[in-house]
């Protein structure tokens, strides 16, 4: 506050005994600098006010129900809808309809931030509820986060496999890989990843023991993901000790003493690699350490904050594979009739953006055919339905992924 008066003091006391005023003039001053003070403290209230409203967008909509709280439910869901919309359009909607309708609307009202009520009542049996609603819009939170992960990555289904570096055989190799995996797994869904696969449904998938030891590459090629991330993590704890002195102007030294601070230092080293084919998209290494008054809780603390790192570097990097010029995608074609699999590399083929279109086998009524391409996987199969003569069906689509069936 001292801040904000010194130089409207200074100005007004200077103007004043320029003037010739006394007592009243004193008076004066005090009053200005008050009047002075409210109007820069309003001022910032209404700046953080206008802030916050930065990252709302208001949506106008209204919401039925049996009652006035399942009304209010689904003008929320609808708010969150509509806000939504304006940011991924109809055509990727359609194509993660799944994932939209269970990870986001299913949560819609934790992503409202103010609800004003309008116009509400009973109408045809049921409660009507009409209200201007705030819907939480910040770059940072859970649902742009989500927005971010369907537009640009496709939302991948992505599985996480850590093995400890150390040869050692203790308590350690099997705790701090489970600890590191579900640190991780836990900010990859913060981030707005949501097809994040649990570690032990990738092991029982190849039949491994995970307390063995293994090279996680052996639990590749797994087609129920798209990417395979495999961390090998080292982990190094010791005492800090400090130099004892004697004579601090001689500086002899005379022997260490602990300190009873532990010190740990977690390291790991990542691949992050394509599920279906084993190919290698990136490499990185990370590092933190931490210091604390016991063993457990200095490494537990350097694990998991080297797991929300890894996390956010893992995001990085399929960002910047969603946005290179040709992506590589998996189309599984399920049907009996190979007339129809033929129709559809054919339409592949003749599809401007596609390129390198490789059918790998059909058996079973199933075949494999790999692209490469510019466009969305979305956009693949709605460019195929035109062109093709046989009527298709999407049964999942994810980043790197597209299985559909025919008639």
């Amino acid at each position: 506050m001292a801040m904000l008066c010194e130089p409207i003091d200074k100005y007004f006391v200077e103007t004043l005994l320029c003037s010739g005023g006394g007592k009243m003039s004193i008076i004066g001053i005090h009053w200005m600098v008050r009047a002075m003070i409210r109007l820069k403290v309003v001022t910032a209230m209404l700046l953080l006010a206008l802030n916050n409203i930065t990252y709302a967008q208001i949506a106008d909509v209204s919401g039925v129900g049996e009652d006035r709280d399942s009304a209010l439910r689904d003008a929320k869901r609808n708010a969150v809808e509509q806000v939504v919309g304006t940011y991924i359009n109809s055509e990727t909607l359609l194509s993660q309809a799944s994932v939209v309708s269970d990870e986001i609307y299913a949560k819609s009202v934790g992503f409202i931030t103010d609800v004003r009520v309008i116009d509400e009542g009973k109408r045809n049996g049921n409660y009507y509820v009409r209200a201007k609603i705030d819907v939480n819009t910040n770059p940072n939170s859970e649902l742009m986060n989500r927005i971010e992960m369907i537009k640009a990555l496709g939302d991948p289904r992505i599985g996480v496999v850590v093995t400890y570096y150390s040869d050692a055989d203790n308590a350690a190799k099997e705790k701090y890989p489970l600890m590191c995996e579900s640190a991780i797994n836990r900010k990859l869904v913060e981030l707005g990843f949501s097809h994040v696969i649990d570690s032990a449904l990738i092991y029982n998938e190849k039949n491994f023991d995970r307390g063995m030891a293994l090279d996680a590459s052996a639990l590749l090629p797994n087609p129920e993901m798209d990417y395979l991330i495999i961390g090998k993590l080292d982990l190094h704890t010791g005492n800090i000790s400090l130099p004892r002195y004697t004579d601090l102007g001689s500086g002899e030294l005379v022997e260490n003493f602990s300190t009873n601070l532990i010190n740990s230092v977690a390291e790991i080293n990542v691949e992050v690699v394509k599920a279906a084919t084993g190919e290698v998209v990136n490499t990185f290494r990370s590092e933190t350490k931490s210091i604390n008054n016991s063993n457990n809780s200095s490494e537990n603390t350097a694990v998991v904050q080297l797991s929300e790192i890894v996390a956010t570097k893992i995001k990085s990097v399929l960002a910047n594979k969603a946005s290179a010029a040709d992506n590589q995608i998996q189309v599984e074609i399920e049907i009996d009739n190979y007339k129809f699999v033929s129709e559809i590399i054919t339409a592949l083929k003749h599809t401007a953006g596609v390129s390198s279109v490789q059918e790998k086998n059909f058996s079973n009524g199933k075949a494999m055919v790999t692209i490469e391409t510019t466009l969305k996987p979305q956009t693949v199969f709605r460019l195929l339905k035109e062109k093709c003569k046989c009527n298709l069906y999407i049964k999942n689509i994810t980043a790197n992924n597209i299985v559909i069936t025919a008639e």
